[in-house]
């Protein structure tokens, strides 16, 4: 019972701070632009945030796996998707049977070799990956000769419709899949085991865990997420087009890290996460109302990210 109550009240210190972050933000915005908080728009940003949610449901399990675990490949895996994927379709709707599943498959694949490589070589989870989303990057080029994808299935094309009164469907898929990663993060034997293997992966080793096996998962979890994400980005802007996902590497960093997930692994979920993809866009939005140029805002917004990624890093100090 104590350890059922103990739990819940690591889940609201790890919630709280996004909320009382979202409150804050949502009553400023208000006072800038009477009507920022009304039901129309705070859907927009919902609907606007939901890709990144995807992003970071990955970068959340590869983020608690620990070892300074971090994925700068999704970026990459996520624009490879959104070009080729839908042109394998050739715009048909029934092609997304097989294109779908087969892009989820090879980014499996590609999160586990990111994984093999950090795990067995010993080399550091930001080079692999930065230099994984580089191969990935030229391989796109490569098929796709650097031209947008013309040909999208109308069915991705449905999911920037509304369906539930302003609630678009890309919107509802992403709640459901939301709920259901944090259920197998939290419930699963997996889940569990890759919290431990987060906490400290030397003892874990020494529970007799295979932590290898279970930090591969977790990229290849990661990188399967990113081409899911591709296929959603696509649908949600109608086009697709070379490097269209680059800033979601870091977007879903540090949308993580708001959501509660710590840097140095062991700690966080999912549901986190996506209040820090919210998080994110309710700042793009009120920069926006502010009328800022481009490069005011950009700089702003990465100003933002670099404070996050600080503080984070205190904290996981002070936990040491």
């Amino acid at each position: 019972m104590l350890r059922k109550i103990n739990k819940n009240n690591e889940i609201i210190r790890n919630f709280l701070p996004s909320i009382i972050i979202i409150v804050l933000m949502l009553l400023v915005g208000n006072i800038l632009t009477p009507g920022f908080t009304s039901a129309n728009n705070v859907f927009n940003i919902i609907c606007k945030a939901s890709v990144l949610t995807i992003v970071c449901i990955g970068q959340a399990f590869v983020m608690i796996s620990g070892n300074s675990g971090i994925d700068m490949s999704v970026g990459s895996i996520m624009s490879c998707a959104a070009l080729l994927g839908p042109s394998m379709t050739q715009g048909q709707n029934i092609g997304l049977l097989w294109s779908l599943p087969i892009f989820l498959i090879l980014g499996f694949l590609v999160g586990v070799i990111n994984g093999l490589c950090i795990q067995k070589f010993r080399l550091p989870a930001l080079v692999v990956t930065l230099c994984m989303g580089i191969v990935v990057d030229g391989l796109t080029i490569g098929f796709t000769h650097g031209k947008p994808s013309l040909k999208i299935p109308d069915l991705l094309l449905e999911l920037g419709i509304p369906y539930l009164g302003r609630m678009r469907l890309l919107t509802i898929i992403v709640i459901v899949l939301l709920f259901l990663m944090e259920l197998f993060l939290q419930k699963s034997k997996y889940g569990r085991q890759l919290f431990l293997c987060g906490s400290n992966q030397n003892v874990a080793r020494l529970s007799g865990l295979r932590v290898n096996v279970i930090v591969v998962i977790s990229y290849g979890i990661s990188a399967m997420m990113a081409a899911l994400a591709g296929f959603a980005l696509v649908g949600y802007v109608g086009s697709a087009q070379l490097f269209m996902a680059d800033e979601y590497t870091m977007l879903s960093v540090a949308s993580v890290v708001i959501g509660g997930t710590s840097l140095s692994g062991g700690k966080g979920g999912v549901i986190g996460g996506a209040l820090g993809a919210f998080v994110l866009f309710l700042l793009t939005s009120i920069l926006t109302v502010l009328g800022l140029p481009d490069g005011a805002r950009i700089g702003i917004e990465g100003l933002v990210l670099l404070l996050i990624l600080m503080a984070n890093s205190r904290e996981s100090k002070l936990r040491i």
